[in-house]
This record gives C-alpha cells, sequence and structure tokens, in this order.
C-alpha cells in the first residue's frame, strides 16, 4: 500500500515552480474535541402510536376511534399520541363538519405533519451535549470524528511533526458560534432537503445556541507536509496536504503562524549519493524522468468516449517504470521502497544504516520482518552504526532488533564501525543511497536534504554490491 507521505509528494511535486521538492513528512494540526451545551433541534424517532395516527389521517382515517379500532388499541393511547402531535404542529383537531350536530371532531395533517410522514421522525427544540472538533490551526469548527483525531501518545509514537495553533488559549463560545455549526451539519447532510446528521452519530439538525463549553480535549489531526526549497535563491515553502488535496486554507494559516522559520525547519545540501560506476550511471534514468512516469502511474485512467478505444496510460507508466533497470530514487519513495522489500523478498534481504530510531522501528517494522524471515531459504543482514555512537541510537530500537535476530537464525544484526554506502538489497534489486532507513522520521532538528538515490535490477551488479554487503556485515556480526 503506498504511503500518503509518497502519494502527496508525487501528486504536488511541481506545486511551485521554481523549487524542488525535499521531503514529504509525516505531520499533525492540532485539534480540539470539545463537548459544547447547546439549545438545538434535535431529530428523534417518532412513537410507534404517533406514526401509526400520522399514517392512517394521511389515508383518510380521521377520527380518533376509527384510529383505535383499527389499531386495536384504547381511545386513550390515540388521544394521548394526537396532543403530542398537536403540540408538534403535526395536526389539527377541529369540529367535523360532516357531523357539527353531533359535536365530532376529525384530525387532519398538517404540511410539517405531511413531512413527518414522509420522515418518520419529529423535532423538539431542547438543551444537549453536542461535540464538535475545531481546528486549532485555522481556529474554526471542522466537520471530523473522534476516530479521525489520534492523542497525542500516538503523535509522538509516530514523530510526527506538530504544526502550530492559531492561539494557545482554550475557545469559546464565540468562537463555535450556532452558523459556523449549523454550516458543517448541512454539508454534511447525505440527502440535499433532508436535516444533516453530523459524522458519529449526532442526531441535531439546527443548533440555536451555544450555552457553554464544558470540556476541551487535545486531539490532532494527520496530515502531510511538503518541504520545498528554492532552486536559485534560499528559501522554503510549505505546503499542506489533508485528505490527499492540498489546503489552501492552511497553507495560509501556516504562513501566518511563521511558516518554515516558526517550525524552525531548514534546508541544507544532500549528503550525496555514493558513487556509482561509470556505465551504471549511464543508463540512470533522470529524477525529473522517473516523476513523470510515476505521476502517469498514479493517475486514474478516464472512461474512453463511446466507440473509441481505452487509452490506459498509467498502466503504460507502471510498466515503462518496471522496465527500466537504472533510474534514479526521489527521497520520498525510500520508505515505500524499504516496505516492498520487506513484502517482497524471497531470497536475499540486506539493510545497511547509520541510525536506529523507535519511530522507524515500530513493532508494525518487526512484524513485517517476522514475515519475511519465516519465508523459507530466505537470508536477511542488517547493519547499523557507521562509525556513530551508542548514544545516537534508540535503545528500544536497537533492544528490537537484537531480540529478532536472537530469534531468527537467518537474521544476522552488525555493528560496522566503518562508512559504508546505505545500501538496500532485496533479491535482485539494489537500491543505492545515503538515506537513514530506519531513522527517516527521526530527525528531531528538522533539518532536511533532498537526498536521491538509485534503484538498480541489473543483476550482475546487484550480486556484487551484495557480497561486498555481506564481507563487512559478517566480519563485524555480533550475534
Amino acid at each position: 500500500m503506498t504511503d500518503s507521505t509518497v502519494i502527496a509528494a508525487r501528486r504536488y511535486s511541481e506545486q511551485h515552480p521554481g523549487y524542488q521538492l525535499v521531503t514529504a513528512v509525516e505531520a499533525a494540526i492540532p485539534f480540539s474535541w470539545l463537548t459544547l451545551e447547546v439549545l438545538a433541534q434535535q431529530r428523534k424517532p417518532l412513537p410507534v402510536v404517533d406514526e401509526f395516527v400520522l399514517r392512517f389521517c394521511q389515508q383518510g382515517v380521521d377520527t380518533i376511534p376509527g384510529v383505535a379500532g383499527v389499531l386495536g388499541i384504547g381511545e386513550d393511547a390515540v388521544v394521548a399520541a394526537v396532543a403530542r402531535r398537536l403540540s408538534d404542529e403535526h395536526l389539527d383537531y377541529r369540529p367535523d363538519p360532516r357531523q357539527a350536530d353531533l359535536g365530532a371532531r376529525r384530525i387532519s395533517l398538517t404540511r410539517a405533519g405531511n413531512a413527518a410522514v414522509t420522515d418518520l421522525q419529529t423535532t423538539t427544540p431542547q438543551r444537549v451535549d453536542h461535540l464538535q472538533a475545531f481546528d486549532r490551526l485555522l481556529w474554526a469548527p471542522a466537520s471530523r470524528n473522534s476516530s479521525e483525531l489520534p492523542v497525542w501518545a500516538d503523535v509522538a509514537a509516530r514523530e510526527m511533526l506538530v504544526l502550530p495553533a492559531a492561539r494557545t488559549r482554550d475557545v469559546n463560545t464565540d468562537e463555535v458560534a450556532p452558523r459556523a455549526i449549523n454550516n458543517l451539519l448541512a454539508a454534511d447532510d447525505p440527502q440535499p432537503g433532508r436535516a444533516g446528521r453530523k459524522p458519529g452519530g449526532s442526531e441535531l439538525i439546527e443548533v440555536l445556541a451555544v450555552e457553554a463549553v464544558t470540556r476541551q480535549r487535545l486531539r490532532y489531526l494527520p496530515v502531510v507536509l511538503l518541504v520545498f526549497a528554492a532552486v536559485d535563491f534560499d528559501d522554503v515553502r510549505l505546503t499542506v496536504v489533508v485528505d490527499d488535496m492540498i489546503s489552501n486554507s492552511h497553507d495560509q494559516a501556516l504562513a501566518a503562524a511563521g511558516g518554515a522559520d516558526g517550525l524552525k525547519i531548514t534546508v541544507e545540501p544532500p549528503l550525496g549519493e555514493p558513487a556509482l560506476p561509470p556505465q551504471l550511471v549511464a543508463q540512470r534514468a533522470s529524477h525529473d524522468a522517473v516523476l513523470g512516469l510515476q505521476r502517469r502511474a498514479d493517475t486514474p485512467t478516464s472512461e474512453p468516449a463511446p466507440g473509441t478505444a481505452p487509452d490506459d496510460d498509467s498502466a503504460t507508466a507502471r510498466a515503462e517504470l518496471a522496465a527500466l533497470t537504472v533510474r534514479s530514487v526521489p527521497s520520498f519513495e525510500h520508505p515505500e521502497l524499504l516496505t516492498t522489500a520487506l513484502t517482497s523478498a524471497r531470497r536475499r534481504f540486506l539493510l545497511v544504516t547509520s541510525h536506529l530510531r523507535d519511530a522507524v522501528v515500530t513493532g508494525e517494522l518487526i512484524n513485517q520482518l517476522e514475515v519475511m524471515l519465516r519465508r523459507r531459504g530466505l537470508v536477511a543482514r542488517i547493519a547499523y552504526g557507521l562509525g556513530h555512537p551508542d548514544s545516537e541510537h534508540d535503545a528500544g530500537a536497537l533492544d528490537r532488533l537484537t531480540r529478532l535476530a536472537e530469534a531468527h537464525h537467518n537474521l544476522t544484526l552488525a555493528r560496522i564501525d566503518d562508512d559504508h554506502p546505505h545500501d538496500l538489497i532485496f533479491d535482485d534489486t539494489w537500491v543505492n543511497t545515503s538515506f537513514g532507513w530506519l531513522s527517516f522520521r527521526g530527525n528531531r532538528n528538522r533539518v532536511y536534504r533532498r537526498e536521491e538515490g538509485t534503484l538498480i535490477r541489473s543483476v550482475e551488479a546487484v550480486d556484487e554490491r551484495h557480497s561486498h554487503g555481506v564481507s563487512a556485515i559478517d566480519s563485524a556480526a555480533i550475534v
């Protein structure tokens, strides 16, 4: 499955002419999950007797004895139902001109009653608690479910970059005005002309007044932050991608909050890809050519016009991309390639990285490694360090990998003290790069580089590189 950061990076890599996309990172917008005390019109199902009174009245059964006789219940129950519907202005109860001399009365539907028969629900104003999401970067109510907004512990575990709030104080009632909430309720309405239903099951159809904010819990909305650097001068631009779409309102709010300077984001020159043999360099498809193919591959094919043959350009682009034996690897594609290696490797897996970070070496990654290691005939090697001291590695990440190596005889884990390329090799694919495979979420200093690698599918070249890596790792093996 393609990561949301990769989708956003491919789709919007040319968003800012004159700028190059440096990286796409997981970020989080701070939200408040509010409990509001509101006076509102609330949608409720009609009681059964009330429902049948309205239905039979519409069908011409328009007296209390007539309805009671059809339902086979006492007239007192029908009288109570008629009284309730009178108070909601669903019914009229007037003298029956057909039997005026007998003092008889008949029931008839009002316009609201006819609508209630169609809807089979009623609305009543009352004070209720209403749960409402509030975007603290835009400082405005938002239409979000609680399940979409993780808590701080989840955000911290993934080392997501937290974007600033427009204000640091609590939200007050003036900032959750009825009109704003009602606009959200209307936007969430699944059928035009029908009362809205807030995500999460709220039965409110119109808020008349917000009387108090009784609770405020801090939550976060996961988004993607794209970092662009100017080609010919020193400048950094940020773009916020929400639900796979650029959010101009969040871009403007983030710029107003200080943008890259406010987040202390800096872009430095790349470390540089390790040198490749000249024959591979000559075959290498460029960064721009690969990005173009990836954008075409990710673009769904439109329905062909009647009488014309389908033009599946996305399938053609995927085939062209797969046929490249030596091609550029944009920085944002590296995590996706690691996932591909774990799911597709059948014979060999070799990974060399400088740092180990808890945010990358998660329980999920360990599970993926375990699944790979259970494949018959597969041999795996992981090396880390490359001269960096123990203090620069997360102890939890190292412990998880060490225990994994102890449990699986076909995994060799080693610390290499000498400088070595950050290789990823799986079967007959090799990625030559300076990318930190097991630390890409752990750049706590918010320093980003436009690292670029090369993917090689030349069997001879991959075999040679694999032999070099095996020799280095096996000689330094600690397990």
